[in-house]
């Protein structure tokens, strides 16, 4: 039997071999995806976090949950195997410990991506980032441990959260001041001395 001639057949002959190989291509490249998939799960410390997040400013418990374990593993495969990489058994209750983790963990994936990393961004990592981070950490939990952030019998909470940064009420007073020709700052008035004071007295008493 001869080929149809019909010209509006063999176009739509033509269109079904383009959809065909269409097709083929696609499940090729699903393939291989899957593939580079399974073979980062393989290896969590090369699993590349989704764009810079802040513990600072987490606000997503599930998402925040996902970064700590996520930040876990990667302290247990990379961070700990250096000498100065010591933690207190209470890091995690110091929010700026968690951040810097969090931080050069991000810039270890990415030093390492299999795609956007190279030896120079390596060799960052480990000669200024790393080493800064660690003597950073080490800073922030010093000699403390999970025991001075509970009440012991008659003693307080020995480690506290940050204060909050002092005369916040007054921004819009220095912005206004800021942004004038002469950005001239304004004069301190007596209220703000004062509040001044009590922040100083607090901040004094918590590093006792």
């Amino acid at each position: 039997m001869s080929a149809p001639t019909d010209p509006d057949v063999a176009a739509l002959g033509r269109a079904l071999d383009r959809t065909i190989r269409r097709v083929e291509l696609i499940d090729k490249a699903l393939r291989g995806l899957a593939g580079e998939v399974a073979e980062l799960a393989a290896d969590p410390a090369a699993v590349p976090p989704t764009g810079p997040r802040s513990w600072l400013l987490a606000d997503d418990p599930f998402a925040a949950m996902a970064d700590l374990d996520d930040l876990a593993g990667w302290l247990d495969s990379v961070y700990r195997h250096y000498p100065d990489a010591a933690l207190s058994s209470c890091w995690l209750w110091h929010p700026a410990a968690v951040e810097e983790l969090w931080w050069l963990r991000c810039a270890h994936a990415e030093a390492y991506h299999p795609e956007a990393g190279s030896w120079l961004r390596v060799g960052d990592w480990h000669d200024r980032q790393r080493p800064g981070v660690a003597r950073r950490v080490r800073a922030v939990l010093g000699k403390c441990e999970l025991s001075r952030h509970a009440p012991v019998r008659d003693r307080a909470v020995a480690v506290t959260a940050a204060p909050r940064a002092p005369l916040v009420s007054h921004t819009q007073a220095v912005a206004t001041a800021w942004t004038s020709p002469d950005r001239s700052l304004p004069e301190p008035n007596s209220d703000q001395l004062t509040e001044s004071e009590d922040y100083q007295r607090a901040l004094y008493r918590s590093n006792r």
